[in-house]
């Protein structure tokens, strides 16, 4: 495993572990290159929208970042990989050229 998740003070469920250890695992088929991912979770309370996910990943040279909030972790955990799946294919035409 390659990654790690920082849950902080919010409560991890089994079945999202599970969605995010999958949707991370294909990530780094996609993407071999990747030394290594943190996932960071934060509940923000009352707040709308209440969940945030932060999602760092070493590549050689760089670090990428993306944070997104959306009502629970999945849909916030999503929007993150979007985000980063963008920079990786960004990083990767670079590294290419």
């Amino acid at each position: 495993m390659r990654y790690e998740i920082h849950p902080g003070s919010a409560k991890v469920s089994p079945a999202l572990t599970e969605y995010v250890e999958a949707r991370m695992n294909r990530l780094f088929q996609d993407f071999a290159f990747i030394l290594h991912g943190d996932i960071y979770l934060h509940e923000a309370g009352v707040k709308s929208p209440s969940h945030e996910v932060r999602l760092r990943v070493q590549v050689p040279g760089e670090t990428l970042i993306a944070e997104e909030k959306a009502n629970n972790f999945q849909e916030a955990f999503d929007a993150t990989l979007a985000a980063v799946r963008r920079q990786l294919t960004r990083y990767k035409e670079t590294i290419r050229s």
